[in-house]
């Protein structure tokens, strides 16, 4: 028996080597599933989707990394004004700012059972 793979797309954004998704559509995107999959980094997804929601604050995002470990940490979204009637999002490193970093294979328990494996794969925007 092999296990399921269902890809998943949140809307992201590339910022300084990773992808800042909101807390709200990465939580819709691990919902269902037993391993989460970033590029080639693989976690248990039910005890992620704990530890993103202890994460979430009012304007702020996440940043989410895959090198070599699979970081995490939240950055503050900051509107600046250029002119006239003209608004550019920005992220800025948070006041409290929390982060964590996971080694690859975390979390997964092996069992006899097919697991289901989502692949996070973000839509790019803005």
């Amino acid at each position: 028996m092999k296990d399921k793979r269902i890809l998943r797309r949140p809307w992201g954004r590339r910022l300084m080597g990773g992808w800042i998704i909101r807390p709200e559509s990465l939580l819709e995107a691990l919902k269902g599933g037993d391993v989460a999959e970033f590029g080639k980094l693989q976690v248990g997804a039910k005890q992620l989707s704990k530890l993103i929601a202890l994460m979430q604050f009012p304007d702020q995002e996440l940043l989410v990394r895959s090198n070599g470990n699979l970081e995490v940490e939240n950055v503050s979204r900051v509107y600046l004004e250029r002119g006239v009637g003209y608004c550019r999002t920005a992220y800025r490193k948070a006041r409290l700012s929390h982060s964590f970093r996971v080694s690859d294979q975390a979390w997964i328990s092996e069992t006899a059972k097919p697991a289901v494996t989502l692949i996070i794969k973000p839509k790019k925007y803005g």
